[in-house]
């Protein structure tokens, strides 16, 4: 896909990013969304995959768009942009879509873009900013070579999905 974004800079000129064999305390699955990267706990992919058709469901909001079928199971696409800030990515059959399990719930998630496996070493890891677009769901912001990394509770944010979408 679209090459890396070049963010702030590094906040330690000690390999701490991207690079393979880079020291890690934890390991995330890095997206974009817009102009930013954001990431969730690296176990919670399954795989990625290029997206199927979709198929719409009628009255489902924005942010499902509609769902595939992998290997014979039907998964709900969750666009994190249009989840996140109210400005969807328009997913198309061809793009890549990380398969997620978070909970019970096993999902579709597409962003803008996918980055991939990103290590991030704790002490390049703090709390989230106040006030921020997704804060609601934001549980820290890391940093790494190419700038900050909103890192998101993504099980969290499926279980906020699923009720937003469920008539009450």
């Amino acid at each position: 896909m679209a090459e890396q974004e070049q963010g702030s800079g590094a906040r330690d000129p000690a390999p701490h990013g991207n690079a393979p064999g880079a020291s890690a305390d934890a390991w995330y699955f890095a997206v974009r969304l817009g102009d930013g990267r954001y990431a969730f706990a690296a176990p919670l992919v399954t795989e990625v995959v290029k997206l199927g058709p979709l198929t719409r469901l009628p009255a489902a909001p924005s942010f499902l768009p509609g769902v595939v079928t992998h290997r014979g199971e039907i998964l709900p696409v969750l666009d994190l942009g249009d989840l996140l800030f109210r400005r969807g990515c328009e997913p198309r059959p061809g793009a890549r879509a990380a398969l997620v399990h978070a909970g019970p719930w096993r999902v579709a998630v597409v962003a803008d873009g996918i980055d991939g496996l990103l290590p991030v070493r704790r002490r390049h890891v703090g709390p989230p900013p106040a006030g921020h677009g997704a804060s609601e769901f934001l549980e820290a912001v890391a940093a790494d070579d190419a700038g900050d990394v909103g890192i998101l509770d993504m099980p969290r944010l499926v279980a906020a999905a699923r009720a937003r979408s469920v008539p009450k």
